[in-house]
């Protein structure tokens, strides 16, 4: 049932469940023993974030969507994204801000850079934002834990264990994510860890479930599907035939 269906991450939700208590990053104390976080950094497509938050709320759930304010893809603060992530919000839902650091430059310190887009998108949104991830972070930034008063970095050490080489015999944290559309450090169900930091991205899920090809083909159609609603609402004369 490995397919990236609905019903493939109502089952791994499920089983977190059954194993663990889910909490929320602020609720990960020193004598914290264990627990399972699940995190969702929204990275092509904002409505299939809505659809999984929408299952989160159905099976019980509260978790933390992070959204990109330097994404090509889609703009958070547009009208229509911004009452998503509202109704995400609505739901019971964390929103947090992922950080895309390719236009960082040493002209401004990073804790700057993280903060300007956590404190733009907490001011469109009027939500509460206490917390970021970095969008394919580096190195650097995961070894160093970055700390900022007042904020959760979802790579913080309490959360995440960076290292370099060889795996540890023994994690802090296990730490497991779909990015690109795959199981790279193992599959949720398949282990259990005391502590589980669960990474998903909401634009790989859909009811049918698809491979990695199907998958982007299927958010390429939405997507276009998008522009061209967008072209209908601000003209009057577009050419309905190129459809």
């Amino acid at each position: 049932m490995r397919n990236f269906s609905f019903e493939e991450y109502r089952h791994i939700i499920n089983w977190v469940k059954d194993n663990y208590d889910i909490i929320d990053y602020n609720d990960v104390k020193d004598n914290t023993k264990s627990y399972a976080i699940i995190r969702h950094d929204v990275e092509f497509s904002p409505i299939r974030s809505l659809q999984i938050a929408k299952i989160d709320n159905e099976l019980g759930i509260k978790s933390s969507y992070f959204f990109q304010l330097r994404n090509n893809c889609y703009n958070s603060l547009s009208g229509e994204n911004i009452d998503i992530i509202k109704e995400i919000s609505d739901l019971g839902h964390y929103i947090g801000s992922h950080i895309n650091t390719s236009e960082f430059n040493s002209a401004e310190s990073l804790e700057s850079f993280v903060v300007k887009d956590i404190e733009t998108l907490k001011n469109y949104t009027d939500i509460k934002i206490d917390r970021f991830s970095f969008h394919r972070p580096k190195p650097y930034q995961l070894r160093e834990y970055m700390k900022i008063q007042g904020y959760v970095n979802a790579y913080d050490d309490k959360y995440f264990h960076y290292f370099e080489g060889d795996k540890p015999e023994k994690l802090r944290v296990r730490y497991i994510a779909d990015s690109s559309h795959l199981w790279k450090y193992g599959y949720p169900t398949d282990e259990y860890h005391e502590k589980l930091h669960l990474v998903l991205h909401p634009y790989s899920w859909t009811e049918k479930g698809f491979d990695n090809y199907e998958n982007f083909k299927s958010v390429i159609e939405e997507k276009n599907e998008e522009l061209v609603k967008s072209y209908n609402s601000e003209t009057k004369n577009f050419p309905m035939e190129l459809l």
